[in-house]
């Protein structure tokens, strides 16, 4: 573990990215930012982060092909990610695809974009603990 932690912060939408880095910087937090999934992808293996918080509506590669393209490296599979979302409940669309797609890809949760950003900290603090 990096010591402060690293998080990855990859979301399409850089206003949403840039208010969350800010949050987490100033949260003691180091922040790196990707801004599709194919940049976040890279970035996790050069920079083998503590989390990831992922957006799972991205152009191009989503968060969840993120997630099970982390799985298949030695180095990142055991990068936690926390996917993040603006729909209300993104499981049940997930699970069309895969019924048990959380435990298989390791994705440990999700984060409503509408949530408080100091829940989000909280949340943060307990998935790298």
């Amino acid at each position: 573990m990096h010591n402060p932690p690293l998080i990855l912060v990859a979301d399409d939408d850089i206003g949403f990215q840039e208010i969350l880095a800010t949050k987490l910087k100033r949260s003691g937090f180091l922040v790196a930012e990707a801004h599709n999934g194919k940049e976040a992808v890279e970035k996790a293996v050069n920079l083998t982060p503590d989390l990831i918080l992922c957006d799972i509506n991205m152009p191009g590669e989503t968060g969840t092909e993120v997630v099970l393209d982390l799985m298949k490296g030695n180095e990142t599979k055991g990068i936690k990610v926390l996917l993040i979302t603006s729909m209300d409940n993104p499981w049940p669309a997930i699970k069309e695809k895969n019924e048990n797609f959380a435990k298989e890809i390791g994705a440990t949760d999700f984060i409503n974009k509408s949530t408080d950003l100091d829940s989000v900290i909280e949340k943060v603090k307990e998935v790298i603990k």
